[in-house]
C-alpha cells in the first residue's frame, strides 16, 4: 500500500466527518480499498462470533472443557477467570493492563459495545476530525513512546480513559446505517496498515513513526 492510497482513505473519511457522520456506503468503499491493498479483516483467523449468544459464565476451580484445559496448559487460567468475571459482572472495571480483554468481554456481554484494540484506536485517531487536542494527546500517549515510535500495544496509566474515548467517539462518528461490525472491519485493518506503513517510511526517511503518521493524516506535530 502506498502513501497516496492511505492518504486518500484518511482524507475521504476525515472530510466526511467534517460535515456529518460515516455511513455504510463510504465505509464499505474504503474497506474495499484496504482489502485490495492486502489489508483486510482476517475472517479465517477470526470467524464471525454468534450474535446474541448467551455465553456461559459459570466457572469452576478447574478446567471443565477442552478450551479451558488448553488455556490452563498455556498458563492463562487466571487471565481466563478474570475475563469470565468481566463478562458476568456488568459493573466490573478493567485493570490498566487488560483493557483490550475487558472491552472484548463487554462486547460479548452486550454486542452494542465495540471491539477495541490498539489498531482501532490508531485508525480512529487518524480519521476523526472532531477530536480535541487533549484527545489526540491521549491517543499519542497510549500508542507511542516519547521518542515517537509505536508501542507494541496500547499501554500507560490512561488505558481505561483511552477505551472510554473510543466508546464515545465511535458513537459520534457513525450514522444509523453503519453497524459496529462494519466499522470494526474498517478500523482494524486501517490501524494495522498505518502502523506498518509509517514504521517502514520512518526507517527509510530517518524520521519517527509519529512524524509519518501525522503527515498521512494531515495533523500537526
Amino acid at each position: 500500500m502506498t502513501s497516496n492510497n492511505l492518504r486518500e482513505i484518511i482524507h475521504s473519511l476525515r472530510e466526511r466527518l467534517t460535515t456529518g457522520r460515516l455511513g455504510a456506503g463510504i465505509v464499505t468503499s474504503m474497506t474495499g480499498m484496504l482489502a485490495a491493498a492486502g489489508y483486510e479483516y482476517d475472517v479465517a483467523r477470526f470467524p464471525a462470533l454468534p450474535s446474541n449468544h448467551a455465553w456461559p459464565t459459570d466457572l469452576q476451580d478447574a478446567p471443565q472443557s477442552l478450551a479451558e484445559a488448553l488455556l490452563w496448559k498455556m498458563g492463562k487460567w487466571e487471565v481466563y477467570r478474570s475475563f469470565v468475571g468481566y463478562v458476568a459482572d456488568a459493573n466490573s472495571a478493567p485493570k490498566t493492563t487488560d483493557v483490550v480483554f475487558y472491552a472484548f468481554a463487554k462486547h460479548l456481554a452486550n454486542s452494542s459495545r465495540p471491539i477495541y484494540d490498539q489498531h482501532a484506536l490508531r485508525a480512529l485517531w487518524a480519521i476523526d476530525s472532531g477530536m480535541t487536542h487533549g484527545q489526540i494527546g491521549l491517543c499519542r500517549s497510549l500508542l507511542a513512546t516519547r521518542d515517537g515510535k509505536w508501542k507494541a500495544s496500547a499501554s500507560g496509566a490512561s488505558t481505561s480513559e483511552g477505551y472510554q474515548l473510543y466508546l464515545d467517539r465511535v458513537e459520534r462518528i457513525r450514522d444509523e446505517s453503519l453497524t459496529l461490525d462494519a466499522l470494526d472491519k474498517l478500523l482494524m485493518p486501517l490501524g494495522q496498515a498505518l502502523k506498518q506503513h509509517t514504521a517502514d517510511r520512518a526507517d527509510k526517511e530517518r524520521t519517527t513513526h509519529i512524524t509519518e503518521f501525522n503527515r498521512l493524516a494531515g495533523l500537526a506535530e
